[in-house]
């Protein structure tokens, strides 16, 4: 602790610092983010500055301006996240949320699980441009969430329809023989609404094996995906939504030599679907109660194929089938319950080597808490029960106190308890599974101050956090199987500040020092950055030019042997210009310095990239 205690004199500053910076300009309106909402913190809408647990919100409209194909893009400038993925458009893509493992921050959309048959989830898959928000929750949130929430929660939330009709069309071309389509429509009238998209995207020109290690051979990618969503009223003030999405894809891919590393393979390829769809329903029963009922289902199925290499031939995937029903019951004045129940069926298959299903039941249990519009309290309890190894119980609690005129100061906390069961490859996996396993467990806090500035024009932020993990599953080598045989810390500062010094330019900063440690051998975990820096600017240069920039910086980090990896700094690029109402071209430029970096030892990283692009919108 005493290591990263001395770096926080600087993010403290950053504290006192926008003041300077709002006094410099008359201040325009206060920016939307003092009224947002999130969702995920306590599963019921609350403002943000209510919610004590540290969450990010990524709005429609950052995600319009950032114009990024991908989910993992948008997350690179994300406080306490770390993004890996190596190999370009495609390839597998994962994030360390707070030092935890990969398979260790629950991913779901539209409010439905999403994961794969060793419980992380491939982001390669995930789009943005279909998007609504996306809410990123730190910390353990087992609790509300069940298994996998150890290091947190990443929701997405795809468009929905606004009144009237409104239809979009959307391509880009451009490096690495790349150019994508995307066509979307949305609309509603008196109590209904819908949305629609089809999109596809090629690009040919990426080495999966590092390049700067004499790999050339060029894998290309496609990838078309689909999303559908409606929602009417029905009971007078009920609601129905059901969602549908849908993502094939088709990617070469390289193979992998013993001794020397990722390597060229012509024939290697896979192919991967995932569809998620759900039923949603909201109905007040009473002036003091609400209902929720949903029902959902994802799958995720893969296949891998290669005449000349029988290693790289496979075939999995994982089903998943939930219902739940939660109850929001106002118990009094600043005073609301929130109770519910699920029931979940997993299946996992792996041909040739498994075909496994588990069930899990689960309950829990919520109390939120206010007084006088100053203090804001939850604790919560939940219980789960997995057919496979047995129950685990988790708790959580948070808290947020306003202070000063204006409610300028926001102190925040919480303190919590995570779990995550084993997964099928990890139970079933012939010879190397082991059905004796025990959930992965954590424990974590964290404990941070906020500030306003200048009528709400700036604001700056500092967050103390610390996670332990225990019982974590790793392969045993004297028993040649997998066992619960690691334990982990995670501890460090995460540093913000938002400011908006002229009514056309916007800035976000973000720091995160995360000191990891394996508790066995004392080293950092493998691919964690000590260091991580992020900018992201927006600036309306007149009523018809915009742009917006991104600059990650990404440093101190070893690979899984020990090695020292690559630190780089990635700037991306997007200016648009509305050259008429419903004409709108644009240019995208990726990694602008052109830095050589490996995200993943050994495959590659993108270097420079630009897209030209058109989009054209009905009025």
């Amino acid at each position: 602790m005493s290591r990263f205690c001395s770096r926080s004199a600087v993010p403290i500053v950053l504290i006192f610092l926008p003041s300077v910076l709002a006094a410099q300009t008359s201040p325009p309106p206060p920016p939307t983010f003092q009224d947002e909402m999130v969702v995920t913190a306590n599963l019921v809408e609350s403002p943000a500055d209510e919610v004590g647990s540290s969450v990010t919100v990524i709005g429609r409209d950052e995600i319009e301006r950032r114009g990024a194909t991908s989910v993992l893009d948008l997350l690179r400038t994300v406080p306490g996240l770390e993004v890996s993925q190596g190999g370009g458009a495609g390839t597998v893509g994962g994030v360390f949320l707070r030092g935890a493992n990969s398979n260790h921050t629950l991913v779901l959309i539209d409010g439905v699980r999403v994961m794969g048959t060793s419980a992380a989830l491939d982001f390669s898959g995930l789009r943005a441009d279909d998007v609504e928000r996306i809410e990123v929750l730190r910390g353990p949130q087992s609790t509300l969430y069940g298994s996998e929430a150890i290091g947190g929660v990443i929701s997405i939330t795809t468009l929905q329809g606004r009144p009237g009709f409104h239809a979009e069309v959307d391509g880009r071309a451009g490096s690495y023989d790349s150019h994508e389509l995307r066509a979307s429509a949305d609309g509603g009238g008196d109590g209904w609404d819908y949305s629609l998209s089809v999109a596809d995207q090629r690009t040919g020109g990426l080495s999966v094996a590092s390049d700067q290690r004499g790999n050339f051979e060029k894998d290309p990618f496609t990838d078309r995906s689909g999303a559908a969503r409606a929602g009417f009223r029905f009971l007078g003030d009920g609601r129905a939504d059901v969602t549908f999405r849908r993502f094939d894809a088709d990617a070469a891919l390289d193979g992998f030599t013993f001794g020397v590393g990722p390597t060229d393979d012509p024939n290697a390829t896979q192919q991967r679907q995932v569809s998620v769809g759900s039923l949603q329903l909201a109905k007040p029963l009473a002036p003091w109660w609400n209902l929720h009922l949903s029902f959902s289902a994802s799958e995720d199925a893969t296949q891998g194929k290669d005449p000349d290499t029988e290693f790289n031939n496979y075939d999995f995937s994982t089903r998943l089938r939930a219902a739940k029903a939660q109850s929001e019951i106002r118990l009094g004045a600043g005073n609301t319950l929130v109770a519910g129940l699920s029931s979940e069926r997993r299946e996992g298959r792996n041909r040739g080597s498994y075909d496994q299903s588990l069930d899990v039941d689960s309950a829990y249990l919520q109390d939120d808490w206010s007084w006088r519009h100053r203090l804001f309290l939850t604790a919560g309890l939940r219980h789960d029960r997995y057919s496979r190894f047995g129950n685990e119980t988790t708790w959580r609690t948070t808290g947020s106190w306003l202070a000063g005129t204006n409610s300028a100061w926001k102190l925040h906390g919480s303190y919590g308890t995570g779990f995550r069961g084993p997964s099928f490859d990890e139970l079933f996996f012939p010879f190397l599974g082991n059905t004796a396993l025990r959930p992965e467990t954590s424990r974590g806090w964290d404990l941070g101050v906020e500030r306003r500035f200048g009528n709400g024009t700036a604001s700056a932020g500092v967050t103390w956090f610390s996670n332990r993990f225990n019982d974590l599953i790793n392969f045993d080598f004297s028993t040649f199987a997998f066992a619960n045989i690691q334990r982990a810390s995670s501890q460090g500062i995460e540093a913000t500040l938002s400011v908006q010094p002229r009514r056309d330019l916007a800035l976000e900063a973000s720091y995160t020092y995360d000191e990891t440690e394996d508790r066995a051998t004392g080293r950092p975990l493998a691919r964690r950055p000590r260091n991580r820096a992020s900018l992201l600017a927006t600036w309306d240069a007149s009523e018809k030019l915009r742009g917006t920039a991104s600059v990650v910086n990404v440093a101190d980090r070893i690979d899984a042997d020990g090695t020292r990896m690559d630190a780089y700094t990635r700037v991306d690029l997007r200016v648009e210009y509305s050259l008429r109402p419903w004409l709108q071209p644009y240019l995208m430029i990726g990694n602008l310095l052109d830095q050589r970096y490996e995200e993943i030892t050994g495959y590659t990283s993108a270097g420079f990239s630009a897209l030209l692009g058109f989009r054209l919108r009905s009025r």
